[in-house]
């Protein structure tokens, strides 16, 4: 069968491939469209094990979020320049392998799963450079998620359990999104200090203990020391503890209160999550 330059061109679409290997291998396959993409794809895959090792910085965060609100997902996704994550082939992984592992709601783990590490390799093929899935994690929600993207490059979602629904109100949404900001900007562990799990501040407490032993103080003094350390910690650290970031004068946690007494409702901020590039 002759192969045409029309020929060429969707296999060329389809693959990725240069003109050269797709008018070869159609003439390999005689003129089997199918046969083509697939050895093309496997010739890509080989290449796309061998661009493993390649450093890979650039890329997306984005975000899912359920059709009733209650779960939300933040996923990273990276390539090695970002000419490559400007295209429309990398976005359109993005929004695929972010649907899958929404549809899937697996917990992350290095070893992808095989249909999601398949989408991964095949836009390797085509890109020609190493992509990779590097993180995500989900938010299953008690009141509901908001979500926030800064620049494609820090994905937040929060859950915001309100007494009464007003989440259709602009003060209510402008107070959801300066608290996703503060996370995006603070990077907080916790919302508060109960949030932290007890071996963590256990290891904190031992750190902190070990600098203040180092200072050559009296051993009496010591409690002290540590007291003044987890004080700064708390408040760099602890959501509701750190500095309003669009008013230094306050704590979120007085933007929280404050925003409670203006709208008359109950308002907690229960967890979130947090994934940057």
């Amino acid at each position: 069968m002759a192969v045409s330059m029309e020929m060429i061109k969707e296999l060329k679409d389809k693959t990725g491939a240069g003109v050269m290997d797709c008018k070869a291998v159609l003439n390999e396959t005689g003129g089997d469209m199918t046969k083509a993409v697939d050895i093309l794809r496997k010739k890509g895959l080989n290449k796309a094990d061998k661009k493993a090792d390649r450093a890979a910085n650039e890329g997306f965060v984005v975000y899912r979020v359920s059709g009733d609100n209650k779960k939300g997902l933040v996923i990273k996704l990276n390539c090695e320049t970002d000419f490559v994550a400007k295209t429309d082939d990398f976005r359109k992984f993005c929004d695929d392998a972010a649907d899958l592992v929404m549809k899937k709601g697996v917990p992350f783990a290095k070893e992808l799963p095989a249909d999601l590490d398949e989408l991964r390799r095949n836009v390797v093929a085509k890109v020609g450079e190493n992509i990779l899935v590097s993180d995500w994690k989900f938010l299953d929600a008690k009141g509901k998620v908001f979500p926030y993207i800064h620049l494609n490059k820090v994905g937040v979602i929060v859950d915001f359990d309100f007494s009464k629904d007003v989440t259709k109100d602009a003060d209510t949404e402008q107070f959801m999104k300066n608290i996703a900001m503060q996370i995006t900007a603070m990077n907080p562990v916790a919302v508060t200090s109960d949030g932290i799990p007890a071996d963590v501040l256990a290891a904190q407490k031992e750190t902190f203990m070990e600098e203040a032993r180092a200072t050559g103080k009296p051993e009496n003094v010591l409690p002290k020391i540590v007291e003044g350390k987890f004080k700064k910690f708390y408040e760099e650290s602890i959501l509701f503890e750190q500095c309003y970031i669009l008013d230094e004068e306050k704590r979120v946690k007085d933007i929280v209160s404050d925003f409670s007494k203006a709208k008359g409702v109950d308002v907690k901020v229960v967890s979130f999550v947090r994934i940057s590039l």
